[in-house]
C-alpha cells in the first residue's frame, strides 16, 4: 500500500463546489503521490459509530499496490459529533463542510478534490464495509474492458434480524434499457467507477430530493455510451438499519420522480421511457396491493392503469421478462 501520509484537513465554504478553490479554504496537507490510482470518497454525517469500521475495511484491501486517496467529507456534522478525532491515525484527507447539504453534494465535493492521476473511484457509505478483495477484483474487471464505466458486486446485507446475501435467485444485468425502468443496485458502496466516465459527466448540480442520486449516476454513465457489468462475488457488507435511505420510501419516490421528469430529457431518454417508468410504479403498486391485500396500494396502482394502460401493461411484461430471466 506504500507509506502512509498524514491526515489532512480542508474546510470548504458553503457554496457549491468548483474546480477552483473557494475563498475560505483552509488546507493542511502534503502533495498526493503521483502513483495513487484510487479515489475513495466517504461522506459522513453523524458517523462516529461507523467511520472506523469503514476505514478499516478500506485499508485492509489486499493485492492493491497503489496508495489510496481517501477523502472523508464531513457533511455539516456539529463539531462535538464529527469524526475528526477518530480518523487522526488514518492516512486520509478530511473535508469539513460547515452546513449539511446531503450525500449527493458531499460525494461530488470529494470527487472535485481528487488528483488528476486517479483512475478508479468509489463512493463508500459511512456505515458500510468492503471485503478485502473489493478493489482488486473489481479493478481487474474494469481493466479487462475499456467500454465498462463501472462494475458492481454482490453484497451481504447485515440486518437487525440476521444477515443474508443480497442477490440470490435474481441478479442485476445493468443494461440501460432495464436500469432506466428500475434501479437494480442497493448502494454505491458496491460499485467501482472509471474516473474518465465521471469526468465526462461534467456535473455541477444539486438535487432537491435525496435518495436516488446513485441511480441518476448509473443512468448518466450508461447514457454516455459506457457499459456496466456485475460480478456475483460478495465483496461488501451492507448494513441495513432504520435510518437507511431505502427505508424512506416516500422521499426515495420523490427523488426518482424528480429524476424522471427533469433528468431523463437531459440524458436523451424519451417520453416513452418516462411513461414506462411510471407504468412500472403503477404495476408494482398493483402487485403489492394484491399480495398484501392493501387497498391503498391497489387503488394507487389502478389509477396508473387508468391513466396509461399501455405503459402499465408494458411494465407488466418487463417484470415478467425479468422474473423469467432471473433479473432483479
Amino acid at each position: 500500500m506504500g507509506a502512509p501520509i498524514c491526515h489532512q484537513t480542508i474546510i470548504l465554504c458553503a457554496t457549491m463546489y468548483q474546480r477552483s478553490p473557494c475563498d475560505h479554504i483552509l488546507l493542511e496537507h502534503p502533495t498526493w503521490s503521483e502513483f495513487m490510482n484510487y479515489g475513495i470518497v466517504i461522506p459522513v454525517y453523524f458517523g462516529r459509530s461507523f467511520i472506523k469500521r469503514a476505514l478499516d475495511s478500506v485499508f485492509a484491501q489486499e493485492d492493491v499496490s497503489d496508495r489510496l486517496n481517501v477523502l472523508i467529507i464531513e457533511d455539516g456534522t456539529p463539531e462535538p459529533e464529527d469524526v475528526k478525532s477518530l480518523i487522526a491515525g488514518y492516512p486520509v484527507q478530511y473535508v469539513k463542510l460547515p452546513e449539511n447539504h446531503g450525500v449527493f453534494y458531499a460525494r461530488w465535493v470529494g470527487l472535485s478534490q481528487l488528483p488528476s492521476t486517479v483512475e478508479f473511484c468509489a463512493f463508500l457509505d459511512q456505515d458500510d464495509a468492503w471485503h478485502p478483495k473489493f478493489l482488486s477484483h473489481l479493478t481487474t474487471i474494469l481493466m479487462q474492458d475499456e467500454t465498462l464505466g463501472f462494475v458492481a458486486c454482490n453484497a451481504r446485507v447485515m440486518g437487525v434480524h440476521g444477515n443474508y446475501v443480497l442477490y440470490q435467485d435474481r441478479r442485476p444485468n445493468l443494461l440501460l434499457a432495464d436500469l432506466k425502468v428500475a434501479n437494480q443496485l442497493i448502494s454505491p458502496s458496491q460499485v467501482l467507477i472509471r474516473r474518465d466516465a465521471l469526468e465526462k459527466l461534467n456535473w455541477n448540480i444539486d438535487l432537491p430530493y435525496p435518495g436516488a442520486d446513485d441511480w441518476l449516476l448509473w443512468l448518466a454513465i450508461l447514457s454516455l455510451g459506457y457499459q456496466a457489468t456485475y460480478i456475483d462475488e460478495v465483496l461488501l457488507d451492507y448494513y441495513d438499519h432504520a435510518a437507511g435511505a431505502h427505508h424512506r420510501k416516500h422521499i426515495m419516490a420523490k427523488s426518482e420522480e424528480y429524476i424522471v421528469e427533469h433528468w431523463f430529457p437531459r440524458l436523451q431518454l424519451t417520453k416513452w421511457d418516462q411513461r414506462l417508468y411510471k407504468g412500472r410504479i403503477g404495476w408494482d403498486h398493483i402487485v403489492q396491493g394484491l399480495r398484501t391485500k392493501n387497498l391503498r396500494h391497489l387503488v394507487k396502482g389502478l389509477n396508473y392503469l387508468v391513466r396509461d394502460p399501455i405503459a402499465v401493461n408494458a411494465a407488466r411484461q418487463f417484470r415478467r421478462r425479468h422474473r423469467k430471466n432471473h433479473i432483479v
